[in-house]
């Protein structure tokens, strides 16, 4: 399947290469006139996590690019994919869905909490799909530091293509990555948004992820953080407790999430090298999103969130 990937953010760097290793027809858009500004050799430093990979490697990547005044719905691409930040995906959709093929997947694989309406306003359902990464990575002395898990989450809408979804995890398979299927895809974005809420709100006050992780008393309280943002989602009608990734933060005592906490994250080599250079560290306008979305909503929803809200002034004033 011929791929169009937008941007060359890290997600978009980690993807391709991961698809032009498996011998995928791999191509990356970027604004007009920046081309060469990303061209040339990207190296990587990977931990790779799926399986018959290699655990870790040092790789390199020289992506194919073209810019958006290039691209002409002839070329043929079958994927357009979307690994955007939530709050650049419409203008991200508005600005190529008419220079590709009106038969090609759009895949929007960015975070939602505002639902799918703005992209709905642009095209059909039946012409697009929505998923979410579950790599990540930083660049640290010019080196992308990339977390490699084997999965990613896409689902079914109404009124998507099961055709297209089954499309799109043949080419995922491809390249060695599984699909944690989700029945309703938008519910768990919303969710994720919210466990991301009290993760990244807590994060951002702490100083970041290596300060959070080390504290004890910290990591505690984003427990209590995240259990405030999962009432937010339920005051939006969607049930956390239905919801497997909620999970572990809703049913153990607080001393079995720190226990599980530190096994399964602190003491881990991939979550060692999340702290050393993950998404955090490079985007923090958009880790503050995530904390401000869900506040903003609780506000709205009269939802009582003492943890949350306590951070609310230090993280304002970032």
């Amino acid at each position: 399947m011929k791929t169009l990937i937008v941007g060359l953010g890290n997600i978009a760097k980690i993807h391709g290469w991961a698809f032009a290793e498996a011998g995928i027809d791999v191509t990356h858009v970027v604004r007009d006139g920046s081309k060469g500004k990303h061209s040339g050799e990207i190296k990587l430093d990977v931990l790779d996590l799926r399986e018959g990979h290699p655990e870790t490697q040092q790789a390199s990547y020289t992506p194919k690019i073209v810019e958006a005044g290039e691209l002409e719905p002839a070329d043929g691409y079958e994927l357009v994919m979307f690994p955007t930040k939530q709050y650049q995906l419409a203008d991200g959709v508005k600005q190529y869905k008419d220079h590709v093929s009106p038969d090609a997947i759009l895949l929007m694989f960015a975070a939602n909490w505002e639902g799918p309406e703005a992209v709905d306003a642009l095209v059909p359902r039946e012409r697009y799909l929505w998923g979410y990464a579950a790599v990540n990575g930083g660049v640290l002395d010019g080196v992308l530091v990339a977390n490699v898990r084997g999965d990613y989450r896409i689902g079914m809408m109404d009124g998507c293509s099961r055709d297209k979804l089954d499309r799109v995890v043949d080419l995922f398979a491809k390249a060695g990555f599984k699909p944690d299927m989700q029945d309703n895809i938008m519910d768990w974005l919303w969710q994720h948004h919210a466990v991301n809420a009290g993760i990244v709100g807590m994060a951002l006050y702490a100083g970041g992820i290596g300060e959070l992780m080390s504290d004890g008393v910290l990591s505690l309280f984003m427990l209590y953080a995240v259990r405030d943002a999962l009432k937010v989602l339920e005051a939006r009608g969607v049930d956390p407790r239905k919801l497997e990734d909620s999970k572990p933060y809703l049913e153990p005592s607080a001393g079995e999430f720190m226990k599980g906490y530190a096994d399964s994250v602190v003491s881990t080599p991939y979550g060692q090298r999340v702290i050393k250079a993950g998404h955090f560290r490079g985007n923090p306008e958009e880790m503050k999103r995530f904390y401000l979305d869900v506040v903003a909503t609780g506000e709205k929803l009269g939802v009582e969130m003492p943890h949350l809200e306590a951070m609310k002034s230090r993280i304002k004033a970032l």
